[in-house]
């Protein structure tokens, strides 16, 4: 729980300190999609992929004289995790994730995105055996990740269509069985109205 309450807490801190540096128009709003995750091991086990539903609150900025730029911030509910090719089993992992995005908009609208993410894990279990464990202690608490990708609008009212690829820069576990990296894709549907 509180690592939950922190991450709410920069989230916080990250968008008012955005929204003084970049007080031209702010756009707030909310996505939904889904994550099409993995895990990349060390010990090369056979890995597939976890696909589940995310979805979580979305805060953009624009700077006062550089209109193509743009500063996009979320707090997202993300389920991740693998499942084993060599057997039945899967780790589910679920995480609190804050990207901080640096976008560019091209003249068709196209916006290009890239940018540091954020992860805390809430839980991890592993299914296996015909049960499910609790492994949270042979994981990390916070994560980090590189996010880019882009973003297109689908209509003039505020939806949006946004792809992005995560990339683990950290290892996630605390021991050498689970030795790993976060990788994931994420296809997800904005609405973003203006705040100002």
């Amino acid at each position: 729980m509180k690592y939950f309450c922190l991450a709410i807490i920069s989230a916080f801190i990250i968008a008012t300190g955005a929204d003084q540096a970049f007080s031209q128009q702010t756009e707030i709003g909310f996505k939904g999609g889904f994550n099409i995750y993995s895990l990349n091991f060390e010990n090369n086990f056979e890995a597939g992929n976890r696909t589940a539903l995310q979805y979580g609150f979305v805060g953009r900025f624009y700077p006062v004289h550089i209109k193509p730029l743009s500063l996009q911030t979320e707090l997202n509910y993300s389920p991740q995790g693998v499942h084993l090719k060599s057997s039945e089993s899967a780790i589910r992992l679920t995480h609190i994730n804050i990207p901080i995005l640096f976008q560019y908009r091209f003249y068709n609208n196209i916006r290009v995105q890239a940018g540091p993410q954020l992860g805390f894990l809430m839980n991890a279990w592993a299914d296996y055996d015909g049960a499910t464990h609790d492994i949270a202690n042979r994981f990390r608490k916070a994560d980090l990740s590189l996010s880019a990708g882009f973003s297109y609008p689908l209509m003039n009212n505020g939806f949006e269509i946004d792809i992005r690829y995560n990339l683990g820069l950290s290892r996630i576990s605390t021991d050498d069985f689970y030795r790993s990296s976060n990788l994931g894709l994420q296809v997800n549907i904005l609405y973003l109205f203006d705040f100002k």
